[in-house]
């Protein structure tokens, strides 16, 4: 093909194109752009209209509004008289003739909206009007045409322009194509045909040098990079929807529709169904307010609501997203329960400290009275002295268990002797239990030894030992056995009192529980000993717990694991 014929071909190409162009841009893109701009003015009117719902209509009100706005602006009252203009002076307002008869206002004041292009006999311009109603009359917006014919204008220049390069481009792409050889091009548009199916891992290599050799290379490189560039995107979709996936709060992703187009294993959980895709997420919830909180996410604006789904306490929060809306279900349960063990401390400690106060008072107004004799004064202060101890052991309990709790306390393990701190332990107790007629029996090697905080170790066997002789019958012994077992050092204390029934068994070590509230407070306990022994044995990492059975007396055991057991 010669050059000549080439370069006529290529106008044509272009021209035809180019004079299509200039005729759909005044039948179809200038009636399109100037629909567009009596929506603009449209939208602006009534934002305009609602400025003006507390004012009365004014010259000086158009004319702000008017240099906000950017456009012309006209305030007409229901007679078609104009009270204000913002390209017209106050002074000529009076001279201006009524509108009413304008193709815009009347249909404004018909209620509905309306429009018009022709020239302006006020200004001299011709100009885009558009009116809406108002409470008042009508606000009228006015631009002038030029804008949308300079833009129309700009838009048939960067087209002349585009067109013109285009031609220039092409021209010299058909020199190049027109010196390559058939052979070479053939094998670059196979392998373009192969990449762009999505088969990056093509290669053209260099094909006899030249532009055809480069154009190869440059091919070349640039699968390599898109091929690299795909295998990291396809690497983060992969973590994030391992993310995605396993999240333990439920995500769903849902269109404007209200369907699902993705969920997580969380959310499937959640809902208790598989295969949602393409379901409608209000078809999951019985919970109107959920629907109510994800159709307020579509519309734009992000809502919670706290509500159940089966025995669980759960957040779904709607979140909006361009495409749609994105549903989150996080678990509360937990929390809430921890609300109420909160709730609960308080009021169980507020309990505690009630009943020892009270006393305490009446006590000490007694003594206030200066009729009580001696031996009644020494009675009602050996009282007061006994609650304030037992206000003090309450005190001191809770600071060890929030000690203990906080993560601020650390056992110092060391190599003890086992019997001496058992000894040390019963000491504290021998005095009242004897008068009971309460013995211990102890049953364990001499020289048995463990790895563990001494004062801890003290705490925990005190506390057994303790509740072992509050509730023991009088008389009667209390077996405390220790030895090696295939976990470290188990410890027993066992009594022949009461016992507890099986049914409380799982709440013996909560704070402020008692089998027998009232012999406890009677016997000065706090409610907290278990507990406290409980977390204890748990910072040495060991194991406890208590058996029992209603009318067969208690047996309480704790393990210390890592110990070496006998010397």
């Amino acid at each position: 093909m010669s050059t000549r014929r080439t370069f006529v071909l290529l106008l044509l190409a272009l021209t035809i194109p180019f004079g299509l162009f200039l005729l759909w841009t005044a039948l179809e893109l200038k009636p399109q752009l100037l629909e567009r701009e009596i929506r603009q003015l449209s939208r602006t009117a009534y934002l305009v209209g609602e400025d003006l719902a507390q004012q009365p209509f004014s010259d000086s009100i158009a004319d702000l509004l008017g240099e906000v706005a950017g456009v012309r602006v006209t305030l007409i009252d229901r007679d078609g008289n104009v009270l204000g203009d913002s390209e017209v002076e106050a002074s000529r307002l009076p001279t201006i003739e009524n509108h009413a008869d304008r193709p815009e206002v009347a249909a404004a004041l018909e209620g509905r909206e309306g429009s018009d292009l022709r020239a302006s006999g006020t200004i001299a311009l011709r100009l885009l009007y558009v009116a809406v109603p108002h409470s008042r009359g009508v606000v009228r917006l006015a631009q002038p045409e030029s804008e949308t014919t300079a833009f129309l204008g700009r838009t048939r220049q960067v087209a002349a322009a585009t067109a013109l390069l285009a031609f220039v481009l092409a021209m010299l792409l058909a020199g190049m194509v027109h010196r390559l050889r058939t052979t070479p091009l053939e094998k670059l548009r196979t392998a373009l045909d192969r990449i762009g199916e999505g088969d990056l891992s093509t290669r053209i290599g260099g094909q006899g040098g030249g532009a055809a050799g480069a154009l190869g290379h440059s091919i070349d490189e640039m699968a390599l990079r898109l091929g690299e560039r795909v295998e990291k995107l396809e690497s983060e979709r992969s973590e994030l929807s391992t993310v995605f996936d396993r999240l333990d709060d439920g995500l769903a992703v849902i269109d404007r529709e209200g369907q699902i187009q993705r969920v997580n294993r969380a959310f499937e959980t959640w809902v208790g169904r598989s295969e949602l895709s393409g379901q409608r997420l209000a078809s999951l919830f019985r919970d109107p307010e959920n629907r109510v909180a994800v159709d307020s996410a579509l519309q734009g604006t992000a809502a919670n609501h706290e509500t159940d789904l089966g025995n669980r306490t759960v957040l779904l929060s709607a979140l909006p997203l361009k495409s749609g809306a994105l549903v989150v279900i996080r678990d509360l349960t937990r929390t809430r329960q921890l609300e109420g063990v909160r709730r609960d401390f308080v009021a169980n400690v507020s309990h505690e400290l009630k009943t020892p106060l009270t006393s305490m008072r009446g006590f000490a107004e007694a003594l206030a009275d200066s009729g009580v004799d001696p031996d009644t004064t020494r009675d009602f202060a050996g009282r007061i002295l006994a609650n304030t101890d037992r206000m003090q052991h309450l005190v001191d309990d809770l600071l060890d268990l929030a000690r203990i709790e906080s993560g601020a306390w650390r056992p110092e393990i060391e190599e003890l002797r086992v019997r001496p701190l058992i000894d040390d332990a019963w000491a504290s107790l021998q005095s009242g239990a004897e008068r009971r007629g309460i013995r211990l029996e102890p049953d364990l090697p001499e020289d048995l030894k463990v790895r563990a905080d001494r004062e801890a170790l003290f705490q925990v066997l005190s506390n057994l030992l303790d509740n072992a002789v509050r509730y023991a019958p009088d008389a009667s012994p209390i077996r405390l056995t220790a030895g090696p077992d295939d976990s470290g050092v188990r410890f027993e204390v066992a009594d022949e009192g009461p016992g507890i029934p099986s049914a409380q068994l799982e709440r013996v070590f909560e704070r402020f529980y008692r089998v027998d509230a009232a012999r406890s407070r009677e016997a000065g306990g706090t409610g907290l000993g278990l507990s406290i022994v409980k977390h204890l044995v748990a910072a040495h990492g060991g194991e406890v717990g208590i058996d029992s059975a209603l009318g067969e007396g208690t047996r309480a055991w704790f393990v210390i694991p890592g110990s070496h057991p006998t010397s």
